[in-house]
């Protein structure tokens, strides 16, 4: 905390006292108001506009590595909600016109960008056109947030530019692309983040408009909310967090794409809501390659640019047939021998794992036979259950195949 100017260390330096940021031009009263305790039924529904992830009056924050796709899917998510169609899956809850703020490319190659999603979906000009607004580094720097020469106050030059440009456009959907560079605060001071965020929050509840700021995250693995760069108070302060990271070399082993290929594959979890990371559950969308038909003397090939599109995961069982999948749980049900079950862990004696099943059968991988078996576990295709291990006289757990439940098994 020493390099914040929000703190002030005091005598011994073992009391500190915190010197609250003031936001220039916040003169509101402060009123409390008693409840109004209206009837539940006429209580209007959230205004949600795209899926769960953007909500008027709101702010989420996408959060990715660098190189990942995040402009390219922010762009796709511009493109569904100004020609009202779902192009990523997403339900469209209302057509708004949009706009994007990209604070780091040149305008010509946020025009490549969007032909090439138009391209890869079919969208045509008609559809979008006077819909979508685009804002590029080529035009003035904005400044969402930044501190007075005194170091204790924080000034938002462009907020009220921001808002008129939002009302005179109608705007309901609006990307911050991305979050740094929208501010000239302390990004690893929680005080400063808090304020960076109120900022963006009071244009989306003045304007009643949904906003999505795109963020990086720090080195590393990008496995949740956490991994965001900076301090933790602008991913607090979102109403919807999303993470965009690129398929593992483990996800890529389970579903067969070879490892050198899974760079174009990324994965969308709703982090702030749910931190489990199920491959076979993910929204999963490839980088396509598009041209777009721009060449010239000079350039023969033209311009080749990533374009983001759903992709549907191959399913868990692969190629595997229903009499296949029940052969497997046949021999699983015999279990190794002596009245002994199949285990599910690896731990201890690898004779009991029941993934070598699969692979002694079908040749398939470890991380593949794993997934076959958790997937039969979720499906209640195995349980796992306890019994008497009579040559070992000893409870212990293993794992039973419910007939009911079968592959191929009709449900009455």
């Amino acid at each position: 905390m020493a390099d914040d100017p929000s703190w002030d260390e005091h005598d011994k330096g073992v009391v500190k006292s915190r010197k609250p940021f003031t936001v220039v031009g916040d003169n509101t009263p402060l009123l409390f108001r008693p409840a109004r305790l209206p009837d539940p039924e006429t209580i209007q529904p959230r205004p949600w506009l795209y899926g769960t992830q953007l909500l008027r009056g709101y702010v989420s924050v996408l959060v990715a590595p660098g190189g990942v796709g995040k402009t390219g899917y922010a762009m796709g998510v511009a493109l569904s909600l100004a020609s009202g169609r779902p192009l990523f899956g997403e339900k469209i809850f209302e057509r708004v016109n949009v706009a994007v703020l990209n604070l780091e490319d040149p305008m010509d190659e946020l025009d490549r960008r969007l032909a090439a999603l138009m391209i890869r979906h079919q969208v045509r000009r008609n559809d979008v056109d006077g819909r979508i607004y685009l804002y590029s580094s080529d035009d003035r720097r904005l400044t969402i947030a930044t501190l007075s020469t005194d170091g204790f106050e924080i000034v938002c030059p462009d907020e009220q530019a921001i808002i008129r440009e939002i009302q005179a456009h109608e705007i309901g959907a609006l990307v911050i692309d991305p979050f740094a560079e929208s501010h000239d605060l302390e990004e690893n001071s929680n005080p400063q983040m808090v304020q960076a965020a109120a900022a963006w929050r009071r244009i989306a509840r003045a304007t009643n408009c949904a906003i999505l700021l795109l963020h990086h995250v720090r080195k590393g693995v990008a496995s949740d909310m956490d991994a965001a760069r900076g301090a933790k108070a602008l991913t607090d302060s979102a109403r919807v967090g999303i993470l965009l990271s690129t398929m593992t070399a483990d996800e890529a082993e389970e579903f067969g794409i070879p490892v050198e290929d899974r760079a174009i594959y990324v994965r969308l979890d709703d982090a702030k809501s749910n931190m489990a990371r199920k491959a076979a559950t993910a929204r999963w969308f490839e980088l396509e390659t598009i041209e777009l038909g721009n060449a010239t003397d000079a350039y023969p090939s033209g311009d080749r640019v990533a374009a983001v599109s759903r992709w549907q995961p191959p399913s868990v069982m692969g190629e595997l047939t229903i009499q296949q999948c029940n052969d497997a749980l046949d021999e699983i049900a015999r279990g190794p021998g002596d009245g002994v079950r199949y285990g599910h862990g690896r731990s201890g004696n690898t004779t009991r794992w029941v993934g070598q099943v699969l692979i002694d059968l079908f040749a398939v991988s470890d991380k593949r036979a794993t997934s076959i078996i958790n997937s039969w576990i979720r499906n209640g295709v195995l349980e796992v259950r306890s019994y008497t291990d009579k040559a070992q006289r000893k409870d212990r757990s293993g794992l039973f195949v419910v007939d009911a439940k079968r592959p191929g098994v009709k449900v009455s």
